[in-house]
């Protein structure tokens, strides 16, 4: 039988059913149910042992078991059926979100700074109370002694800021009554959460690992994109065989994504969640086979496994034409998730853009009363904004569009495989992080950094100054911009304040900054009354070049990369020109909405350049007449179409190889061996 990391397919059914009717659940078949999940063609299928509601689905010695079952063990039927069929088993599990816990043992419930325990239908339980940690553990227990190949634990993140008792008495010290991400007593605060979440998390991992070494776990992870409120921090992958997560945004966050869960994955490959629906708040209302096509081949393209997520109906049966659906997508995304699998191909790139979810800091909260801060529902469903992720997305989009394909780098990455890394406003490195990205410019490499970039160190303590201002070759006044500024002659607008800094004498500046003449949005002095003109220019650099060693540094002090609209991304893909690396030294027709990657096979001797013309409106507009022209430093002797298996044409000159494509629809991926 398969071993789960053979399995690029995956599946899993939706089962937060309710038992307050009494009909509910009661027409499930377990027979029925793998019927479907084999009719799909997945290798692999998710099961739920638990719900949010707490209801298990399975004889439970600890918990509350789903009434409408009356003892019937269908989550282990299931199993069972699915081993039978080949088909690889995973359990979901659910802690923190879990209603029956936080009702039975209402002293581990969170409190929120308003003083609530749950949100509406979610009722949560804190990690820092020990019962609801014994009360998972136990459960978890009961559920690894079935026969299951791993199991996924969901919610591993913070749904709100909790000051119970327990925190507070862990954190020892009395909480920060201000969110103040220049002071570091709030980020020790924020440090502590992620620490208690990580903690948490280690200890729900470690009993699974106890019982079986081989059994995989994995926990949420999608909280990665959704910024600092939830807590999370990279500990959160390594506690994990895999990375896995559900996203629900837009074309850019799935691309983001899956090259972020590629970074923080132990074992290859990750998976990438897709519903079925548009969101999980939607029950019927069903993506376009075209969507879900499209999002398998991305994943796929970056050496991901797909996973679909259906949702089961009330009664426990399921719609038959989505499975139907299902089998028709499985089978041609066959020959593309066969050659990624076949050598677990993996991203690979020259230019690295990195990513600390811990940097995920919101300044625009600054001042905000801790007791006075609404969150929202905190879900990981919600697309969830900050400067610094908002960047790093701009950012992407941009390569995105000029076809350089680039990976996510993160802490503790070697960065000598890399010509340039990107690193957009992260404000809180370690030393030992700065001292890597030094030496990589220092031994010949190009470094982009933006913003505050190393301003702080992880704790949120600073010196007043820049870890890597020899790096940069400026040095931090300790004073920052207008919100709004304006670079060089061509006025480019950015909206987050920027460092103001004096230049070293050997830096070279390209842009100055310039600002409005009274403060913005001031309601009596403005120069224009819909819009905040820039007044003069000032002698603050915005864009510096610096010489650093064998390498150079572009330091960019606003945040230029960060609005997706047409000036900020011409200067964006004006200045990557000039400074990165490019694969596709020649193109005709490739569109910018087309995403291009390359993977590299894990025995090194193969590689696929990939093209998924996902397009923001669908159906898609094919691609026609499509000439690439791509500097390729590794032997080949042949470029196969993946689709089919037939050879392709093409020419080669030195380390330029040049092929032409009559025509692109969904995806090509063409296989150099």
């Amino acid at each position: 039988m398969k071993k789960l990391f053979d399995c690029y397919s995956r599946l899993l059914i939706d089962n937060h059913i309710s038992d307050i009717k009494n009909s509910y659940m009661r027409k499930f078949s377990p027979d029925e149910y793998v019927r479907m999940v084999k009719l799909s063609g997945v290798e692999s299928s998710m099961v739920y042992a638990c719900c949010h509601n707490g209801n298990c689905y399975y004889p439970t010695k600890v918990g509350h078991m789903h009434a409408n079952l009356d003892g019937r063990d269908i989550f282990g039927e299931t199993i069972t059926l699915l081993r039978k069929e080949n088909i690889v088993p995973i359990a979901y599990y659910t802690a923190t979100y879990h209603n029956d816990c936080a009702k039975r043992l209402v002293h581990t419930s969170i409190i929120d700074n308003y003083g609530n325990t749950h949100d509406g239908r979610y009722h949560f339980t804190c990690p820092n109370q020990r019962d609801a940690a014994e009360f998972y553990k136990e459960q978890i227990r009961e559920i690894i002694r079935y026969d299951i190949a791993g199991i996924f634990i969901d919610m591993s993140f913070w749904p709100s800021i909790c000051v119970c008792d327990a925190c507070r008495a862990k954190f020892g010290k009395v909480l920060p009554e201000k969110i103040n991400w220049n002071d570091p007593g709030w980020v020790e605060f924020q440090r502590f959460r992620e620490k208690s979440m990580a903690d948490f998390a280690a200890e729900l991992t470690a009993v699974v690992k106890e019982y079986d070494p081989e059994m995989t776990v994995v926990h949420q992870f999608s909280p990665v994109l959704h910024g600092w409120y939830l807590g999370q921090s990279a500990k959160i992958a390594e506690v994990s065989d895999y990375a896995s997560g559900d996203f629900y945004g837009s074309n850019l966050q799935q691309r983001f994504g899956v090259k972020t869960f590629d970074a923080f994955t132990t074992k290859v490959p990750y998976e990438f969640m897709t519903s079925r629906c548009v969101n999980l708040n939607d029950h019927t209302s069903s993506k376009s086979n075209e969507e879900l096509y499209l999002s398998a081949l991305t994943t796929l393209a970056n050496g991901g496994a797909y996973f679909f997520i259906d949702a089961i109906n009330p009664d426990g049966t399921l719609n038959s034409d989505f499975y139907e659906r299902l089998q028709k997508l499985n089978s041609k995304l066959e020959p593309f998730k066969n050659a990624v699998a076949q050598k677990k191909f993996t991203l690979d790139a020259d230019v690295g853009l990195y990513f600390a979810i811990e940097c995920c800091a919101d300044k625009n909260l600054n001042g905000r009363s801790l007791f006075n801060f609404d969150g929202g529902c905190a879900n990981n469903m919600q697309v969830r904004q900050n400067a610094v992720l908002d960047e790093a997305l701009g950012t992407a989009e941009i390569l995105n569009r000029m076809h350089i394909p680039f990976k996510i780098v993160k802490k503790g990455d070697t960065l000598d495989k890399y010509k340039a890394i990107i690193i957009n406003n992260c404000g809180y490195l370690t030393p030992d992080e700065c001292h890597s990205l030094r030496e990589f410019t220092a031994n010949g490499g190009t470094l982009i950094a933006t913003g505050e970039t190393s301003l702080f160190d992880f704790n949120g303590n600073s010196n007043g100054n820049f870890q890597l201002t020899d790096v940069f070759g400026v040095d931090f006044t300790g004073k920052y911009s207008d919100k709004i500024t304006y670079s060089g002659s061509e006025q480019i607008l950015a909206r987050n304040p920027a460092p103001l800094c004096k230049v070293h004498p050997a830096t070279q500046v390209r842009m100055y900054l310039a600002m409005p003449d009274f403060p913005a949005g001031d309601s009596e002095k403005y120069a224009s009354i819909h819009s905040d003109p820039p007044g003069e220019m000032t002698d603050f650099p915005s864009l510096t070049v610096n010489n650093y060693g064998k390498g150079k540094c572009i330091y960019i002090a606003p945040a230029l990369l960060l609005p997706r609209q047409y000036t900020q991304q011409q200067f964006g893909m004006k200045l990557f020109a000039e400074f990165l690396p490019q694969v596709l030294t020649a193109k005709c027709n490739l569109h910018p909405s087309a995403e291009f990657t390359m993977l590299k096979s894990n025995d090194g001797n193969s590689h696929i350049f990939a093209i998924v013309n996902m397009q923001n409106d669908l159906p898609v507009v094919p691609l026609k007449d499509i000439f690439f022209e791509a500097e390729v430093p590794f032997d080949f002797h042949k470029i196969i179409r993946i689709a089919d298996g037939s050879e392709i044409s093409f020419s080669r000159r030195n380390n330029t190889v040049s092929f032409t494509v009559s025509e692109i629809e969904h995806a090509e991926f063409y296989l150099f061996q």
